[in-house]
């Protein structure tokens, strides 16, 4: 009896010794990770803030393949919400509290064990992409303080978390803004108007840096001299000459009536003809591909194209209207005879 004693007195004393060391442990946490992420900010933001997304890129599902979302009718934006059960672990919800659009969001995470959390997202944009910051922070009592201390700590056991939970949001935004898709529109007829034009010859490889100049040089002239626009911008290409890698064009403007422009900016007129048209949506990126599909898809059609023809690529959306490049559409119109 007397040895029973003894044991049991001495495991009374390692209870009493490991409550004492749980209670020094810190009464809160704050455990964030950073991931640079090459896409628009405002693609990441938008992706995150849709909790329909968060099964695709989330860790937890690889962790416990018994989850099962639920969505509310609200699911972006202040107030969005989704919950999920499991088989294997807690379940809970999570709920979006405030935002600041392409900067921050805030949110709750609620357990069905009792306990909750503050999840917040920052992001900052920078020259080399979209610095992601993910975190978690809360108050433990005595049974949070254990339940982390035999998971290893909210340092590994979070942070490990949010590791693998930036490199699926970045695997899961790179595949969306890298969607791309090349149609064939076939014969259609374009064109019966006045547009204003900035010109230049160059290299192939000067070509990409040329437009990004020109094109806002000449949307912006337009803008100040109030001409009513009556299209969207286009690249007109007068020679191209494989031999050589040199490019001269044209970045245009369609206007509605014949104005009088000054400076190298100039006016031209086009007239009303047939061509062979080709769409890329998604990324500029893709238009080498997209132009070597509109020669083969004219060819295909039977159509001919002739040598001395000035094919153009309109861009009918772009960035200004999306910042995800996958929404992007680019119309190549090829003369024919």
């Amino acid at each position: 009896m007397k040895i029973f004693l003894r044991i049991l007195g001495f495991f009374a004393i390692l209870l009493i010794a490991f409550a004492i060391y749980i209670a020094t442990k810190p009464t809160s946490y704050d455990v964030k990770r950073t991931q640079l992420i090459k896409a628009p900010t405002a693609v990441i933001f938008s992706t995150i803030n849709e909790y329909k997304t968060w099964v695709d890129w989330g860790p937890w599902k690889k962790q416990d393949p018994s989850i099962i979302p639920t969505y509310p009718e609200k699911t972006s934006g202040v107030g969005a919400a989704y919950f999920w059960t499991s088989t294997q672990d807690v379940e809970g919800r999570m709920e979006t509290l405030s935002l600041v659009e392409n900067k921050s969001i805030n949110q709750k995470i609620y357990f069905d064990r009792g306990d909750n959390s503050e999840v917040y997202w920052d992001l900052n944009y920078t020259e080399k992409g979209t610095e992601v910051t993910w975190g978690m922070k809360g108050d433990l009592d005595f049974m949070g303080k254990a339940y982390f201390m035999f998971m290893g700590g909210a340092e590994k056991m979070l942070g490990q978390m949010f590791d693998d939970g930036l490199v699926g949001l970045d695997t899961y935004v790179q595949e969306q803004i890298n969607k791309y898709s090349i149609t064939n529109s076939g014969v259609v007829e374009y064109g019966g108007g006045y547009y204003i034009h900035l010109t230049t010859e160059c290299s192939f490889d000067e070509m990409p840096a040329k437009l990004d100049i020109m094109l806002p040089e000449v949307l912006i002239y337009a803008m100040q001299k109030n001409y009513p626009r009556a299209g969207d911008i286009f690249t007109l290409y007068h020679k191209y000459d494989e031999k050589n890698k040199r490019v001269e064009f044209s970045s245009c403007i369609p206007v509605k009536e014949r104005v009088n422009p000054d400076g190298d900016i100039a006016l031209a007129f086009m007239e009303r003809g047939r061509y062979h048209k080709t769409s890329l949506q998604g990324a500029y990126k893709y238009s080498q591909e997209a132009w070597q599909k509109a020669f083969e898809f004219a060819k295909a059609d039977g159509v001919v194209v002739p040598e001395n023809g000035k094919p153009f690529e309109v861009y009918t959306k772009g960035h200004t209207d999306s910042p995800n490049p996958a929404d992007w559409i680019t119309e190549i119109y090829l003369p024919i005879e």
